[in-house]
């Protein structure tokens, strides 16, 4: 494989071997060119990691790891950024629910931007299917609580879906303190308040529905995001920003 690699996709994954090979499938199809995918597994019991790299046994773009350190759904992340070979970043999920068919915007976007938002509340963006209004509530909820304590601006910083220049990531990473799910937000919230701001843009995306598996979003995922909050607050801003590179 050529090392001239402009993009690298990570995919943190947790028992989506039903779903994970699909997506693969997928992003080889969208028109993507100079790109490998990472998949980054927390030990799955139902054998992901094994499947990808079942999947990719003549595929040199395509490795399968596991996230053998600090677990997560943010550490793993982390770990296939910093084992990324391309200039940019993009960090989507394995359960088929961020949109293929983003992808390739999404990172045209970097072309004037360091990091970009997929987002569900802006233009062009949306669900795939119709949301109970309480999943609504707590999402936008959710996202005031972070504009308001972290002063961030983003209608949707819990997508999960974002790209960024690996040269912003590599510059904020030393601050990172990556736990629970959220690293988009903890990422948005150093770039926002760098010496000099970065560049930060939200795109539309629309949600799709899970075909396999069940959610991930629970009781403690809840907590882990209030803590999470609640620990960036405290960090502050002055301590936490990344100097351009």
């Amino acid at each position: 494989m050529s090392d001239n690699i402009q993009y690298s996709i990570v995919i943190p994954t947790l028992n989506e071997r039903d779903n994970i090979i699909p997506l693969l499938q997928k992003i080889e199809q969208c028109g993507l060119n100079n790109y490998e995918i990472i998949v980054v597994d927390e030990n799955s019991p139902d054998g992901t990691c094994q499947a990808v790299n079942d999947y990719a046994t003549d595929k040199s773009h395509i490795r399968g790891i596991l996230n053998d350190g600090e677990p997560g759904l943010s550490p793993s992340i982390v770990k296939g950024f910093r084992l990324a070979r391309g200039t940019y970043l993009c960090c989507m999920d394995g359960d088929l629910q961020h949109n293929v068919n983003d992808l390739v915007a999404l990172l045209r976007q970097l072309k004037h931007a360091d990091f970009v938002i997929g987002s569900r509340y802006v233009d062009g963006g949306g669900f795939a299917e119709k949301w109970h209004p309480t999943r609504i509530l707590m999402s936008r909820t959710a996202a005031l609580m972070a504009n308001v304590i972290l002063g961030v601006k983003s209608k949707d910083p819990m997508s999960g879906f974002f790209a960024i220049r690996k040269s912003a990531f590599e510059a904020a990473q030393s601050q990172l303190h990556p736990r629970g799910f959220k690293i988009m937000l903890e990422l948005l919230f150093l770039l926002t308040h760098a010496a000099e701001p970065y560049r930060i843009v939200e795109h539309g995306i629309t949600f799709g529905r899970r075909l396999h598996g069940k959610s991930k979003l629970n009781a403690r995922v809840i907590g882990q995001y209030l803590f999470m909050l609640l620990r960036l607050r405290h960090h502050g801003k002055s301590s936490c920003a990344p100097e351009r590179t």
